[in-house]
């Protein structure tokens, strides 16, 4: 009997050194795997927080606003930036802005879009994988900037159209009808392509189509945000005016300065990139900027 239970203990010893042996080898197996994946997605996301925590708004640096009886103050302070990328953002930052103070005189509404409410939201500031600025506003809203607006831009902008430009054409089924183009600044795009439009760092106009009682007709015009019309029709049945989508405008912080964005930005931004919060882990940074001091004439 002694010997069955000794026999017995040392089966189990030697099941339970076997038991030990694998679970060591499985703990093994998994950090061996782990220290093989790619680091990429660390190593981006580190330099996209490395490159933001080095921004100073630009609010900081300059003031740019409409002062009484003198116009817009806005000096241009691109050199201020440290990096090329920034040097752009510093551009945008001040096109934008001075839109918005223009907008703000004659009442034109308007919100951010796309990449700049994205940046807006994700980084109070640009989404440092883009490399322009985008708002868009109703029809009724832009003929109002064409008629009261333009004339009013600092002579260092450029407004695009087919008609200011006859080597530029608006992309087809995009919404966009103009641009704010920097004048000392250029995109690779031209440089590569050989093209004779205008192509300094821009700001997009998105425009809307609205009805004769201001009503948006749909909440943008281009294919890929048609998926936003689809998805306020449910089985058929309309659930919200495109309207309820936007407005009333709420405020975000975007460079230092509070601008306009929509009501629904969360379900605008997940029907664009899915989850928007999430930082893009193998994107080059602003990657097709090529000069910010110098037209494209001028580095041709």
């Amino acid at each position: 009997m002694a010997d069955r239970c000794d026999l017995w203990g040392k089966k189990r010893n030697k099941r339970t050194i076997i038991l030990v042996l694998a679970l060591i080898t499985v703990f093994v197996l998994i950090f061996t795997q782990r220290s093989r994946e790619p680091q990429a997605p660390e190593l981006a996301h580190s330099k996209v927080e490395k490159f933001l925590l080095k921004q100073i708004p630009y609010t900081n640096l300059s003031m740019c606003e409409r002062r009484v009886n003198a116009g817009i103050s806005c000096p241009d302070i691109r050199r201020q930036g440290k990096t090329l990328l920034r040097q752009a953002q510093l551009v945008l930052t001040r096109l934008l802005k001075i839109f918005d103070l223009i907008a703000k005189k004659h009442g034109i509404t308007y919100w951010l879009y796309r990449g700049t409410l994205l940046g807006a939201v994700r980084h109070e500031g640009h989404n440092p994988f883009d490399n322009d600025v985008d708002i868009a506003l109703p029809k009724s809203e832009f003929e109002k900037f064409v008629k009261y607006g333009v004339t009013e831009l600092p002579k260092d902008i450029f407004f695009q159209t087919e008609v200011t430009d006859v080597h530029w054409k608006a992309p087809r089924s995009s919404g966009i009808l103009a641009k704010l183009r920097d004048k000392s600044s250029c995109y690779k795009y031209c440089i590569e392509n050989g093209c004779k439009h205008k192509d300094g760092l821009q700001l997009d106009l998105f425009v809307i189509e609205n009805d004769d009682q201001g009503n948006l007709l749909e909440v943008f015009s281009h294919t890929k945000t048609n998926w936003i019309v689809r998805r306020l029709i449910y089985n058929g049945i309309i659930l919200r005016k495109p309207d309820e989508y936007i407005f009333p405008l709420i405020q975000v912080n975007f460079d230092g300065f509070v601008l306009p964005a929509p009501r629904e930005w969360k379900m605008i931004l997940h029907t664009l990139y899915g989850d928007f919060m999430r930082v893009p882990e193998n994107e080059p940074l602003g990657h097709i900027i090529t000069d910010t001091f110098h037209s494209c004439d001028e580095v041709d």
